[in-house]
């Protein structure tokens, strides 16, 4: 026999190999007389990876629309950053120099005065309540805050402190429940009570003699926030200056800038920019343990949903086993071929991963559909006189997509290990002793 005659012997190697462990793993997924199709075991683990994944993706975007629509209602009232003195109940005299300065801050958007006070509010026929009563300026506020957007009557969304039948009264802007317990509405008087600094003695033989200030109602205003519509009131930066007597000084400056998140870190640095005699704050210190409480809930609903993905990987191991049973004796002879323990090992942890692969990308692009649709056409309503909100709210983040998929692809890896581990353990002769 000639050279060129001789027949050509192959070997196996761990180069080679490679391609058929991937191969052979793809074989042994598919249904034995149709190969153009899933084995239906196969698709019931799927279909679990696949409904866990949707799950996760839908309700932790659900959870984010939530806390974002609680966020930016409970922020977009207040300040992003709160400049006040270092001494409780000082004002701020020169509020005209900060707030220039922070114009000009590229990470600033807008920069407000406002005058801040605890007052009562007495209406003929609501009687008397006390209520926070904000100092602004229309012109300025509405860079710093939501309320503009909340307003009933503005047709223009502009802040309005004048009577709206010509009178010579300043206005003031009410919270739908406040205006609603004092029973006042669009037009109506009510009065600002102020009490005037007293000794003990003074106030006990001659009693509190509040100063009475009439307003009239230029507008209401609903965030859906029961905190600001309950208690807060709004009149105009002079009116508020003139009850207060504060002169030409306010109690805060509120700032807005341009990344939410970044609120901390531009806080720190204006701190550093200003000092003393100021005093720094920013949203995460006026409700943290909401926010922290909205945090442990998205979690907790992470942690419960991921035993669904669990349990569909009980389907994966109880799949590779099956087949383990069921290929043993193409185990033996892929192993007397010349294939090694660790190429037998990959073959069905390419199995397991197959599965999660397949499942999370799938279940990854339904849970997108499904968030988008309920984003774009609004497919789930919801009681808005007890969430605030008409719509059910989505928010995708793709830190989550990544989460959701390397979680899902972990638990699906770490399924194939221990059958894996089993069917490499199959020693030739014993495995090849199962032909008939």
């Amino acid at each position: 026999m000639t050279p060129s005659s001789r027949p050509t012997c192959y070997t196996v190697d761990e180069r080679s190999f490679l391609t058929y462990e991937i191969f052979i793993a793809k074989r042994y997924l598919r249904a034995k007389h149709n190969a153009g199709f899933l084995s239906f075991i196969t698709f019931i683990a799927v279909g679990g990876v696949i409904l866990g994944v949707a799950a996760l993706v839908i309700m932790l975007s659900v959870t984010n629309g939530f806390s974002g629509e609680v966020k930016s209602r409970l922020i977009g009232m207040d300040a992003h950053v709160a400049i006040s003195s270092s001494w409780p109940g000082d004002p701020i005299e020169d509020y005209h120099t900060v707030i220039a300065g922070l114009e000009a801050d590229p990470q600033v958007v807008g920069a407000a005065a406002v005058v801040k006070a605890k007052m009562g509010v007495w209406s003929a026929k609501g009687g008397f309540d006390g209520a926070m009563i904000w100092g602004v300026d229309p012109k300025t506020f509405g860079a710093v805050s939501d309320l503009p957007e909340h307003l009933w009557h503005a047709t223009d969304k502009q802040l309005l402190f004048v009577d709206p039948e010509g009178g010579k009264l300043p206005g003031i802007i009410l919270g739908k429940q406040l205006a609603s317990r004092l029973k006042v509405g669009y037009g109506r008087e009510v009065f600002l009570l102020t009490f005037p600094n007293s000794d003990i003695d003074d106030v006990a033989m001659m009693g509190l003699k509040p100063k009475i200030h009439p307003f009239v109602v230029t507008d209401l205003f609903e965030s859906g926030m029961y905190h600001y519509d309950d208690s807060f009131g709004f009149i105009s930066l002079a009116d508020a200056q003139a009850v207060s007597k504060f002169g030409d000084a306010v109690t805060d400056i509120h700032v807005r800038v341009a990344d939410l998140d970044a609120a901390t870190t531009i806080r720190q640095r204006l701190d550093a920019e200003l000092g003393y005699p100021y005093v720094l704050t920013d949203w995460t210190n006026q409700f943290p343990e909401l926010f922290r409480w909205m945090e442990l809930e998205k979690w907790v609903i992470f942690i419960a949903l991921s035993l669904i993905i669990i349990v569909a990987s009980f389907n994966i191991m109880s799949i590779l086993t099956m087949s383990i049973l069921i290929k043993t004796p193409e185990i033996g002879i892929l192993r007397a071929m010349g294939a090694k323990a660790r190429s037998v090992r990959r073959i069905f942890v390419y199995q397991g991963l197959f599965i999660g692969v397949f499942g999370t990308a799938l279940g990854c692009a339904i849970g997108y559909i499904v968030c988008w649709l309920q984003d774009r056409f609004n497919l789930i309503s919801i009681p808005s006189d007890i969430y605030i909100i008409s719509n059910l709210p989505v928010d995708m983040q793709p830190f989550d997509f990544l989460l959701v998929s390397v979680v899902s692809l972990t638990i699906s890896l770490l399924a194939s290990v221990f059958p894996a581990r089993k069917a490499a353990a199959l020693q030739p002769v014993e495995a090849i002793r199962h032909i008939m």
